[in-house]
C-alpha cells in the first residue's frame, strides 16, 4: 500500500473531525469505523482506514451512506449525477462546503498561472453536470478577476461557427476534456492557439505523449492536468509544460494505492473535511476503479476509468457491451480492440469482435450495435451524426475471436489497443 497526499502534515483534528461526522451522520460508517477513533493518532487513523472500502455501487445506497444532514435536507446542497461504469446514475449532494473545498484544490496552481483579466472557455456540459457545476463554483468562490463562458458542446461539430464564437469572446485558457484540447489544436487559427496560455484538461488519461503533441499547437500554454470525481472534487492535480512533466499534488485529500499488476496500482481516494465543514459525501478508501501508474514510487500517470474507451468524447462502457453480449446464448466470448486517437488516426475506433457457437446468427452485428445505442446515447451521436467516430461489430466463430490479437492487453483484458494511445 502506497499513501500520497502528504496526510502526516495536515493537523491531526481535520481527520479526526472527518471520520467523527462521518460516523455522526452516516449509518455506513458507523458501521465501519471503530468507536474509539477519538483516541487514536494520526498514524493510527490511517492504518484503522486501511480495510475500510467503499466502491460505486456503494452510492446507490442512499439511506445509508448519504449523511443525515443531506437525507434531511438541513443543509442547502444541489445533486449532481454522474453515471460511472454501470450505466446506472450516481447520485452526489454537492454542497457550499464541497464548492470552498473544490476552490481549496485549485488554488495552488491557479494562485501561480491565473491572471487578471483571463476569460476561461468552458466547453464541459451545461450546469449542473458535475464538471461544470464543480468548476464553476470553486472559481465563484475564489472570485479571481476573470470570465467564465461556458461553451456549448455541439459548437466542437461546427469549425466555422466554434471560431466565430471563439474570437468574439478571445479565450486566453481552455476548461475542457482532454480529447477536446487535443482537438481544439488542430481545429483554430495558429493566431488564437497563440494567445491560450492555460489548458485546464481532465476526464480522460493524459499521458506525456498526448501532453507534449498539444503542447506543440498551443506554444504558449501550460497543462493543468486535474484528476478529478463527482465524489471528491479534484484530489489530486499536476502541472505540464513543454518538455516537463511535473509531479502529481493532493493538497486536500489522500490517494491510497494498492497493487493491481505490474507497476500499475488500483486507485482510492480518501476525502479529509475541515473543523466544522458539512460536505456532501464523506469518503474513505473509495476504490474508484481508476488504476495509478508508478515509477521510482512516483505516479506516472493516473488511468481514467479502465474499462472504457473514448469515441472523440463519447464513452463506451466494456460492462454495458457484455450485458448485452452475454443476453445471447450463442455467444460466447468478446473482446475490444481499440484505435485510440493519434495525427495518423483523427477517427478513433473500438472493433468488438463476438464470438458464437454453431452458426452465424443472422443480423446479430446490426442488432448489437442497434442495443449500444439505445443505452450509449452520445456514442450514437459521435459514430452516426457526428462521423467523428466508428464503431464496428465482428460476429467470428468462438475460436476465432482472440486471434491476431495485440500482445499486449489495453485498459482490460478484453480491451487491446491498436497502434500508439497518446
Amino acid at each position: 500500500m502506497m499513501l500520497f497526499g502528504e496526510p502526516l502534515k495536515w493537523r491531526e483534528g481535520e481527520l479526526k473531525y472527518t471520520i467523527k461526522k462521518a460516523v455522526e451522520t452516516s449509518e455506513f460508517w458507523r458501521k465501519r469505523f471503530n468507536e474509539s477513533v477519538e483516541s487514536f493518532s494520526v498514524e493510527e487513523l490511517l492504518l484503522s482506514m486501511k480495510n475500510i472500502r467503499i466502491i460505486p455501487k456503494d452510492l446507490y445506497n442512499i439511506e445509508e451512506v448519504w449523511p443525515s444532514y443531506i437525507k434531511n435536507k438541513s443543509v442547502f446542497h444541489t445533486i449532481l449525477k454522474t453515471s460511472g461504469t454501470t450505466g446506472k446514475s450516481k447520485l452526489i449532494p454537492f454542497t457550499m462546503d464541497d464548492k470552498k473545498r473544490l476552490a481549496r484544490q485549485f488554488d495552488p496552481w491557479v494562485e501561480e498561472y491565473v491572471e487578471d483579466g483571463d476569460v476561461i472557455a468552458s466547453f464541459f456540459p451545461p450546469l449542473p453536470s458535475a464538471s461544470g457545476m464543480m468548476g464553476f463554483g470553486a472559481f465563484e468562490i475564489m472570485m479571481p478577476r476573470v470570465r467564465y463562458v461556458q461553451m456549448p458542446l455541439q459548437l466542437l461539430r461546427m469549425k466555422e461557427l466554434l471560431i466565430r464564437e471563439l474570437e468574439e469572446i478571445s479565450p486566453t485558457w481552455f476548461f475542457c476534456l482532454t480529447t477536446t484540447a487535443y482537438n481544439l489544436g488542430f481545429m483554430l487559427p495558429e493566431g488564437m492557439r497563440e494567445d491560450v496560455r492555460l489548458l485546464l484538461v481532465g476526464g480522460e488519461t493524459l499521458t506525456d505523449e498526448m501532453a507534449q503533441a498539444t503542447l506543440e499547437n498551443f506554444p504558449n500554454a501550460t497543462i493543468i492536468d486535474a484528476y478529478g470525481c463527482s465524489e471528491d472534487g479534484a484530489p489530486a492535480y499536476r502541472v505540464v509544460k513543454k518538455g516537463k512533466t511535473g509531479e502529481f499534488k493532493m493538497p486536500h485529500s489522500i490517494l491510497t494505492l494498492t497493487p493491481n499488476e505490474g507497476e500499475y496500482y488500483d486507485v482510492h481516494i480518501t476525502k479529509v473535511m475541515m473543523e466544522g465543514e458539512l460536505t456532501g459525501l464523506p469518503i474513505f478508501n473509495y476504490a474508484i476503479g481508476d488504476l495509478a501508474r508508478v515509477e521510482n514510487g512516483k505516479i506516472k500517470n493516473i488511468i481514467r476509468i479502465k474499462d472504457v474507451v473514448s469515441l472523440a468524447g463519447a464513452k463506451l462502457f466494456l460492462d454495458q457491451v457484455m450485458s448485452i453480449v452475454f443476453e445471447y446464448p450463442f455467444l460466447k466470448d468478446f473482446v475490444m480492440l481499440y484505435y485510440p486517437l493519434s495525427r495518423k488516426n483523427p477517427r478513433p475506433k473500438a472493433v468488438i469482435r463476438v464470438g458464437y457457437e454453431g452458426r452465424k446468427p443472422s443480423g446479430i452485428e446490426e442488432e448489437i450495435r442497434e442495443r449500444i445505442y439505445e443505452g450509449n446515447n452520445p456514442v450514437r451521436y459521435e459514430v452516426e451524426d457526428s462521423k467523428q467516430a466508428e464503431l464496428v461489430i465482428e460476429a467470428v466463430p468462438i475460436d476465432e475471436v482472440r486471434k491476431g490479437l495485440p500482445q499486449k492487453p489495453g485498459k482490460t483484458k478484453r480491451i487491446f489497443i491498436a497502434g500508439i494511445d497518446i
